[in-house]
């Protein structure tokens, strides 16, 4: 789940493995692609606010706090309990959503 959390949320390319660990190119200061190691999106519950942060970065913050309260309701927490195995689905879920919505405009058009 940490490579998709990479790619379509943070947008990170080239996500493999290398000797164990989860590796990719991800946009410096500059805008060059440069290569670093991932963080562990899906495995840390210190970078879940990461997360939240992102998707208000990407304008899709009333979707995934929606999604994110759907997710979290089936089990009885708030949605600010969220673990971050929820936050990870919630975010997948509204990106997914979203590129389908992009393709979906462009094969229209």
């Amino acid at each position: 789940m940490t490579k998709a959390i990479a790619e379509r949320v943070f947008g990170w390319k080239a996500v493999h493995k290398d000797q164990g660990k989860l590796v990719g190119k991800k946009r410096d200061k500059g805008g060059r692609w440069r290569k670093a190691g991932v963080p562990e999106y899906a495995g840390d519950q210190r970078l879940a606010y990461k997360i939240d942060e992102r998707m208000k970065e990407l304008g899709r913050w009333d979707q995934y706090a929606k999604q994110l309260s759907k997710i979290t309701k089936a089990e009885n927490l708030p949605a600010d309990w969220g673990t971050l195995a929820q936050r990870c689905k919630a975010a997948l879920t509204v990106i997914s959503a979203h590129l389908r919505l992009v393709r979906a405009r462009k094969g229209g058009s």
